[in-house]
């Protein structure tokens, strides 16, 4: 079998980030949703289409935070960014009082209406030494995994104090990323994982990175200095896309397999997710070109993870026939390299790749095949963790809700300490990694495809095992949240 062609998977990435922040429904996300539409049909791919799906097109183009003491001079002026999706400010800003809290009791009620609100908002850590205990199955040569502790950055301790703050009447929002590795307050989040509703953010919120949030955290503590936030921008109704298209099954055609990545990304973002989407075109390349499935393969280039996992909920809800015929459920995400901070808290490369989770559902013929297949291309650093347990009831992925539908997956995610920020760039592909994990997921998919559907879905195998997973999963929750009592989202 021919090896997968890193220079051209590198430059699919290179085209990719070429048309700019492809966030959801904005110019350079429409964009690339042609380009991966025009690339399957010239791959050959049978019904080849963009399912339209309604966004708010949110872009923020002047946001500041000026800090003025008792007298009305200028003390700070920290860089910020924008919430995504929070409400703007009037044209000229808002103005209030500066106060800090780290809880909701830490200043009476009257105080928060009309002030600017400060919070440290910090996040987990994960704990692999502890995950590697629940496993179903890990490719660790160099004994590496248990050393990594890296923050899980889509959970924001603190963000709740922003709710607080809509309701007390606060005038503005203002987070500290005091965990933030590199320092950075580029942060796009929330973007709608765990949020009821995306767009229900009626007060203006900024980042402030690490270190300028010291300065502003003194500042606030006080209760002396006042400020003013400015958040200006443009929120429209547009469209975004699921680009979809299939590939007729050698003899099985009733059942499908679904292979997926999201096409929208928070920044230029290489590593999120244009690394992906190489993966998966040069896969759907592969597939079309030899024709050896016995299932359908559908193409999933899916929309607006950056607006809630929008695309993968509507093209779930959109196709239930489809979903009851998925025999199984591929996701991939992140191909990257591992970064840590230095003593001076720059970002630096460790020289090794960035692990990759693998989630997969409590089936010992799809954990089986998956490591057999990892260790076969050499691609280290992985870990299979259960489809539910600890991190939640389903995958913290884009394709997370395939399983809350029912059927198998394998979610292949990584989670560099860099995510979700504009220190995403180039330095941070893993290229050797690129055609290693398509050629992975290559035999991955022939092997399973072979592989009646019985065995896809035999949780009845593992039914202690997924017990005890969900059992874990309740503790986790009642400790992180004092049995209710804390909130911490």
């Amino acid at each position: 079998m021919n090896s997968f062609d890193a220079d051209r998977m590198w430059g699919q990435i290179e085209a990719i980030t070429a048309r700019g922040v492809r966030r959801p429904g904005s110019p350079a996300g429409l964009a690339v949703e042609a380009d991966f539409a025009a690339a399957l049909e010239s791959f050959g791919y049978e019904r080849v289409r963009r399912e339209p799906i309604p966004v708010s097109v949110w872009d923020a183009d002047a946001m500041s935070l000026n800090v003025f003491n008792a007298s009305g001079a200028a003390v700070l002026n920290p860089e910020v960014q924008a919430v995504p999706y929070a409400a703007f400010t009037p044209e000229g800003g808002v103005e209030g009082p500066l106060r800090f809290v780290a809880s909701p009791r830490d200043i009476a009620a009257d105080d928060w209406r009309g002030a600017i609100i400060v919070a440290d908002v910090g996040f987990p850590t994960i704990n692999t030494k502890l995950l590697l205990k629940i496993a179903l199955g890990s490719h660790d040569p160099d004994g590496t995994l248990a050393d990594v502790n890296h923050p899980a950055t889509w959970v924001r301790l603190g963000w709740y104090l922003y709710r607080e703050a809509v309701r007390r009447g606060a005038a503005g929002f203002v987070g500290i990323l005091k965990d933030q590795p590199g320092g950075s307050c580029r942060m796009f989040g929330p973007y709608g994982f765990r949020e009821a509703d995306i767009l229900d953010k009626p007060l203006p919120a900024i980042w402030v990175g690490r270190e300028q949030g010291k300065a502003l955290r003194a500042l606030a503590q006080t209760g002396k200095n006042r400020a003013r936030m400015v958040v200006g921008g443009t929120s429209t109704e547009g469209v975004t896309h699921n680009v979809v298209a299939e590939l007729p099954g050698q003899g099985l055609d009733a059942e499908a397999i679904v292979l997926s990545c999201h096409h929208d990304s928070p920044f230029v973002s290489p590593v999120e997710d244009a690394s992906g989407c190489s993966v998966v075109l040069a896969l759907a390349e592969r597939f079309a070109r030899e024709r050896v499935l016995r299932r359908r393969l559908v193409v999933l280039f899916s929309a607006g993870h950056f607006y809630g996992s929008i695309g993968t909920r509507a093209f779930i809800a959109k196709h239930p026939d489809l979903v009851k015929r998925t025999a199984l459920e591929i996701s991939i995400e992140h191909i990257a390299l591992e970064a840590i901070e230095d003593a001076e808290g720059n970002l630096v490369p460790t020289g090794r790749p960035e692990p990759s989770a693998m989630f997969v559902s409590f089936s010992p013929t799809i954990a089986e095949a998956v490591v057999d297949s990892v260790k076969s291309h050499g691609v280290d650093r992985v870990i299979l963790l259960p489809a539910e347990g600890p991190l939640g009831n389903y995958p913290p992925t884009d394709g997370g809700d395939w399983y809350e539908a029912g059927v198998p997956v394998i979610n292949c995610i990584s989670n560099p300490v860099y995510l979700l920020t504009d220190a995403d760039d180039f330095r941070w592909i893993d290229r050797p990694r690129l055609p290693k994990m398509a050629a992975a997921f290559d035999q991955i998919i022939r092997r399973l495809d072979a592989a009646p559907r019985s065995s896809l879905n035999a949780a009845n195998r593992w039914v202690v095992r997924r017990i005890a997973m969900k059992t874990i999963a309740m503790l986790t929750r009642a400790w992180t949240t004092r049995l209710g009592k804390r909130k911490f989202y």
